[in-house]
């Protein structure tokens, strides 16, 4: 089971927990000095683990890493608040795609009145100010996570982290017969569930990407099993719980046939309305897409190229062209998609997954907001393909934390430049090289 010598994996495991506990209960975010330097110790220490144990102690290892968390708040990131505050709306009849938590603070009966100020205060006030932008099968989660104990916010925070916990489980479980049915090593599963970003972020912070990612990979080994409407329902929980899936089925068209293509598309277009309609079929949709719209044209955070394009619009308009490439880089992403996804067929299972690795990339490379957490997709599809430039990027990722030390949130662009050099120098040596500059096993 260990792989190597009992004695030393303990010690190393031992010491992961120790920096986990660390970083999920004494050190702030604002603390980046202390928070890298952990972050980058427990990095270290995964991968000399790695080396040594089993498939069957990842798992068991993975589970144990994340419920060091259980009873922590979330400490890198406030949007737990916004999920708590929805699903308490949900609890008591109201549509959080129909109001905003400013329209509601005045309200004293609306649930416990010391938790709806914590709530409110802690999510912000970007986020007070706006409808929810978090799809269906998220609010569904967040229903479920406020409804045993809908007066304690720890309590709901353990709840909610069970459930992800679970979801992050069930992924495990099908991702290992997904690289078993691609002929490619199991233990490849043990860069993505002792990622310690991922461990951070999914389930110290609370977010719902492993969620995703479990709908999506039981949707495609569903599809590899040829059972397409399980597939596409599946497919349709997973763009329900977030869009972006949504950037990657047109890939499916030439992996398989227009007739089936077709059938699923209109069964996942089915799928879709049942779980979309229950909460907008009397507001309709015009909240959810102005808080969407809301997020590409007036945010930004660690972008990459967008950056340079910003800077160039600058030197020739004198001012800030987010909104005027919100409005442009739909149309260029469409582009994108249908090249990768029409241009060339995929016959294999693994050039479906390339491609939607490259797509993905492409589309974050282009964004004005990238999240350390969303670059766990990334992670997940670079499993199953011989690029490991989604993992050196989920390394280096955490430090667009150090914007958290500032005051003014004041972001450092020599590290934001320095991390995506380091990303693209090993994904452009990937390609010319063609094998990785990691191993994954």
């Amino acid at each position: 089971m260990f792989g190597g010598n009992p004695s030393r994996v303990a010690i190393l495991a031992f010491l992961i927990i120790v920096i986990y506990v660390l970083l999920g209960y004494f050190i702030p975010r604002e603390e980046s000095l202390y928070f890298l330097s952990l972050y980058a110790s427990s990095w270290a220490l995964t991968s000399v683990l790695l080396k040594r144990i089993s498939i069957q102690m990842i798992f068991w290892l993975g589970i144990a890493f994340r419920f060091v968390f259980l009873i922590a708040l979330p400490s890198l990131s406030q949007d737990f608040y916004r999920f708590i505050w929805d699903g308490l709306l949900l609890q008591n009849e109201l549509n959080p795609y129909a109001f905003s938590p400013n329209e509601l603070m005045a309200d004293n009966a609306l649930f416990n009145p010391s938790l709806k100020s914590e709530l409110f205060s802690g999510m912000g006030e970007l986020s007070a100010q706006h409808y929810s932008n978090y799809p269906p099968v998220n609010q569904l989660g967040f229903l479920f996570s406020v409804k045993w104990l809908p007066n304690h916010l720890l309590g709901t925070v353990v709840i909610m982290r069970l459930l992800l916990i679970l979801a992050e489980v069930g992924l495990f479980l099908i991702a290992q017969r997904i690289l078993r049915q691609l002929d490619l090593p199991s233990k490849r599963l043990g860069w993505y569930f002792l990622n310690p970003i991922i461990i951070l972020e999914l389930t110290g912070n609370l977010h719902w990407e492993g969620v995703m990612l479990f709908f999506f990979a039981l949707g495609f080994w569903f599809l590899l099993k040829k059972h397409h409407s399980l597939a596409t329902i599946a497919f349709a929980f997973s763009i329900a719980t977030k869009l972006i899936p949504l950037l990657l089925l047109p890939l499916f068209a030439r992996f398989q046939s227009w007739k089936k293509t077709v059938g699923m598309t209109l069964l996942g277009s089915v799928s879709l309305f049942v779980l979309f309609v229950p909460f907008f079929k009397d507001i309709g949709m015009e909240n959810y897409f102005a808080t969407i719209q809301l997020w590409f044209k007036n945010f930004e955070f660690n972008g990459s190229f967008y950056y340079i394009i910003r800077w160039v619009g600058y030197q020739v308009k004198g001012y800030n062209i987010i909104r005027q490439w919100a409005e442009i880089s739909p149309w260029i992403i469409s582009g994108i998609v249908f090249a990768f996804a029409f241009l060339k067929p995929k016959k294999k299972a693994q050039e479906v997954f390339t491609a939607m690795l490259f797509l993905m990339t492409t589309y974050y490379l282009m964004a004005s907001i990238v999240h350390p957490w969303y670059v766990i997709p990334l992670v997940f599809l670079g499993m199953f393909t011989r690029y490991s430039f989604p993992l050196i990027w989920s390394m280096l990722i955490a430090i667009s934390y150090v914007t958290y030390a500032n005051a003014n949130f004041q972001e450092n662009y020599v590290l934001i430049a320095l991390e995506y050099a380091i990303v693209l120098a090993v994904m452009c040596y990937e390609i010319m090289r063609k094998k990785p500059l990691l191993q994954h096993f």
